[in-house]
């Protein structure tokens, strides 16, 4: 932190950091990833193959091809991966939060930190999917590859638009 003299001539700090506890940012995040989890499968079902990347990560996890996946392990596969995701945004956000002045902050959520957390985050899945998940483990859903990596899409930018909106909301609940 660096500081600064205000017109007064007052010495203040210009603020680096969330508002707060680590702790309690792991926590929001772990809260915030589990309930967008829980809205994503709306699209995910309501797309012809919305749900087939969960299979595929299954598949990736078990050696298997996708359509010997269990759904409960999908399912798992697909709440673990936003879980890991938001802790993801999380620690990006904290760390940027430590280099980056938090000038704007929405309930304490530094605004410049907050959105590149959200933007690198969903790109990081999309890509994370499509280049390496869907090529490696994709079996016999491979032919479909295309139309389930545009599904995929579409579901991590609903993944990022949904944590960009519900963890400035959620850090004021909790």
């Amino acid at each position: 932190m660096t500081g600064w003299h205000n017109p007064h001539g007052h010495r203040e700090q210009e603020r680096h950091v969330l508002e707060y506890p680590i702790t309690q940012w792991a926590a929001v995040c772990v809260v915030a990833g589990a309930v967008v989890g829980l809205l994503l499968n709306i699209p995910m079902v309501t797309q012809d193959r919305g749900y087939l990347p969960a299979y595929v990560a299954g598949a990736g996890l078990t050696r298997a091809d996708p359509a010997a996946v269990s759904r409960p392990l999908a399912v798992a596969v697909h709440h673990g991966t936003a879980l890991i995701a938001a802790l993801l945004y999380g620690a990006v956000v904290a760390g940027l939060s430590f280099v980056l002045p938090a000038a704007l902050s929405l309930n304490g959520v530094p605004l410049i930190p907050h959105l590149v957390g959200v933007s690198g985050v969903s790109a990081f899945i999309y890509y994370f999917f499509a280049r390496i998940a869907m090529p490696r483990f994709g079996g016999s859903v491979r032919n479909d590859a295309d139309e389930i990596i545009r599904q995929w899409a579409l579901t991590a930018f609903i993944f990022g638009t949904a944590l960009a909106l519900f963890i400035p909301v959620l850090v004021a609940w909790m």
